[in-house]
């Protein structure tokens, strides 16, 4: 049997209004041999089930620590481009997510520092805005990560031109490939002046899909959850919200940006034939 451990985090504030639901709702829908590991941002998550799921304090990630002592006070490190991004880019250099290398290092370390500790042969990042609606089996989870890949990931579907949508991604810890994909992942923030900050923007996802664009053609067996949904081209690949509308939508649902406060993706938002009761409802 292939092990499988999940991976997410969350400050309080993000505990309150969507975490606290997503670990309920993972202890109670998901397959009790998948287990997840929480890394709390200063916050004391309530647990449902020990056994399945670890808490873990984020304090315990020592990189993580020392990239947010260097780069906490620094501008460009914290949302604010500099000048040469602000000038070439005028319609979005104020979206402050795009550079905002500190507030998405938590994410980052947390999958650095479980790679290196879960024992398990696939590690799975979860948002923590997620919500498992349905029951998730150990074999349907698995089938998900067939392991003569050494990545799944959800990209934007046909025709997309911009970075994946790293609400899910599955690395197969044994490949190679993947050990080389974590190393240079790490290597971008470890070595930040030479590494995020040489790119045209900084969040995990764009860095995430740099390293994935290097690394492909020396080995393309990934698996993109995507990569048949659109058939349109354009810029996004029509996929503004594309988790909800690949596979992974059977179980999940993602409530990126703004749907935080509602607590579900918009009905607008599906833009295939979800059969599922939750979506129905």
């Amino acid at each position: 049997m292939t092990s499988i451990s999940v991976v997410t985090t969350f400050h309080p504030e993000g505990m309150q209004k969507y975490g606290q639901r997503f670990l309920d709702s993972f202890a109670n829908m998901v397959d009790k041999n998948i287990n997840m590991l929480v890394y709390a941002e200063n916050c004391n998550p309530r647990n449902k089930d020990p056994e399945q799921i670890k808490i873990i304090n984020a304090k315990e990630i020592t990189k993580l620590n020392a990239f947010k002592e260097r780069w906490g006070n620094v501008p460009k490190a914290n949302g604010t481009p500099p000048d040469d991004i602000k000038a070439r880019r005028p319609r979005d250099w104020h979206k402050a997510f795009k550079w905002d290398a500190v507030r998405f290092a938590n994410k980052v370390y947390a999958v650095f520092h479980a790679a290196e500790t879960c024992g398990t042969d696939w590690l799975v990042w979860m948002d923590a805005d997620t919500f498992v609606h349905s029951n998730w089996s150990y074999k349907q989870f698995a089938k998900l990560l067939p392991n003569d890949k050494w990545l799944t990931y959800v990209g934007r579907g046909k025709g997309s031109q911009t970075w994946p949508e790293c609400g899910f991604y599955g690395m197969n810890l044994k490949h190679p490939m993947c050990k080389q994909f974590l190393k240079e992942f790490e290597r971008f923030y470890e070595d930040a002046d030479n590494g995020i900050f040489e790119l045209e923007e900084w969040h995990d996802s764009f860095v995430f899909g740099h390293i994935l664009n290097q690394l492909t053609p020396i080995d393309s067996n990934v698996l993109d959850y995507s990569a048949d949904m659109y058939i349109k081209s354009a810029k996004t690949g029509g996929g503004g919200h594309p988790l909800i509308n690949t596979e992974l939508g059977t179980w999940i649902d993602h409530m990126k940006g703004a749907r935080k406060d509602k607590g579900k993706s918009l009905s607008k938002d599906i833009i295939v034939n979800r059969k599922e009761a939750y979506w129905n409802g």
